[in-house]
C-alpha cells in the first residue's frame, strides 16, 4: 500500500512545554522565597502530573486524528497520532467508510477557501485528516476512497491539491 496521507506530530512539543513549565513554575516559587525544597518538590511533582497528562492524552482524548493513511484504492489502513508511543492502526475498506464532512479553514480575505479537517467514519471509528499543514497529500490517492465526495471537495475548494 502507497502513503497518500502524512500529517506527523511534532513529538517534542509537549516535553519542551513541560520543560518550560515546570522551569518557570520553580524559577518563581524561589524567586517568591519559597523554601528551595518545597519549590523543587512542587515542580517535580507538577513536571509528574503533566507527564502523566502527555502519556494519556493520546490513549484517551485525541484518539481519531490520522498521522498516516496509506491505501491502494480498495484497503485502507490509517494509523492515528499520538504524542507518546504508537498509535493504533485501524484497517477498513472503501465500503466501510461513510460520514464524510469538511469544515473550513479561516482564510483571510482574498485569500482562496481551504480545508480545516476532513471527517469520516471508518466502520465504527471516526477519523480526521488535518489539512492545516500535512507533509503528504496524495489528492489521487483520496480520491479512490469516494470519488464522488472528493469531486464535491475539489469544487468548494479549489486550491487543494496534492502536496508532497
Amino acid at each position: 500500500m502507497r502513503l497518500i496521507f502524512s500529517d506527523p506530530t511534532p513529538r517534542w512539543v509537549p516535553f519542551a512545554a513541560v520543560i518550560l513549565i515546570v522551569g518557570g513554575v520553580w524559577f518563581a516559587s524561589v524567586w517568591q522565597n519559597f523554601e528551595f525544597a518545597f519549590a523543587t518538590k512542587f515542580a517535580l511533582g507538577l513536571a509528574v502530573v503533566l507527564f502523566i497528562g502527555i502519556f494519556l492524552q493520546g490513549r484517551l482524548f485525541w484518539t481519531g486524528q490520522v498521522d498516516q493513511l496509506h491505501g491502494d484504492g480498495t484497503r485502507y489502513e490509517a494509523l492515528t497520532s499520538i504524542w507518546v508511543g504508537r498509535g493504533k492502526r485501524i484497517s477498513f475498506t472503501a465500503a466501510d467508510i461513510s460520514d464524510w464532512t469538511a469544515t473550513a479553514a479561516s482564510v483571510k480575505a482574498g485569500e482562496p477557501a481551504k480545508p480545516s479537517t476532513v471527517y469520516f467514519t471508518a466502520g465504527t471509528k471516526r477519523l480526521d485528516l488535518s489539512f492545516t499543514n500535512p507533509k503528504l497529500v496524495d489528492m489521487d490517492g483520496l480520491t479512490a476512497m469516494n470519488p464522488a465526495y472528493w469531486a464535491k471537495v475539489k469544487a468548494d475548494y479549489p486550491a487543494l491539491k496534492s502536496i508532497g
